[in-house]
């Protein structure tokens, strides 16, 4: 079912370019502000755990996709996640939207650590650190079927 455009904060647009677990678990929305990718996403009841708040592994996942369009928003490069720590703050509610973001806080040419955050309207959900490993300027992205 389609999202009524009113529960869209302002500036956000819709990944519809989004493929894979974004595309299955979506729709995920971002806004850029400053050079700095904000990502959003309104989770339903496909996003539940068996106690009615969003699953503890969506949320892990939504953050390390904000972490890692940091990444590429900071450093123009595609980057996978070699590990990720996560400090659990507070529950994901249902229909609450969610924002996530990253922020590059160092990086060499190998590897980058970024600092991401997880929050809701009424408090922060999720803080995590990661390590990921930059990818190749010439690795090309698959195409989606």
């Amino acid at each position: 079912m389609p999202i009524p455009p009113s529960r869209i904060p302002s500036g956000f647009r819709e990944l519809t370019e989004a493929s894979g677990f974004a595309a299955a678990n979506g729709p995920w929305f971002e806004r850029i502000d400053n050079g700095r990718a904000i990502r959003g996403f309104l989770p339903g009841p496909q996003h539940a755990n068996a106690l009615g708040i969003v699953h503890g592994g969506m949320l892990a996942a939504f953050l390390d996709s904000a972490m890692g369009t940091a990444v590429w928003h900071t450093l123009q490069r595609r980057a996978v996640t070699l590990r990720l720590s996560i400090d659990y703050l507070g529950p994901g509610r249902i229909g609450d939207w969610l924002q996530a973001e990253g922020e590059v806080v160092g990086h060499d040419e190998h590897m980058v650590q970024v600092r991401g955050r997880l929050y809701g309207p009424r408090h922060d959900v999720l803080a995590g650190l990661g390590v990921f490993s930059l990818l190749s300027r010439h690795r090309q992205l698959k195409a989606r079927s």
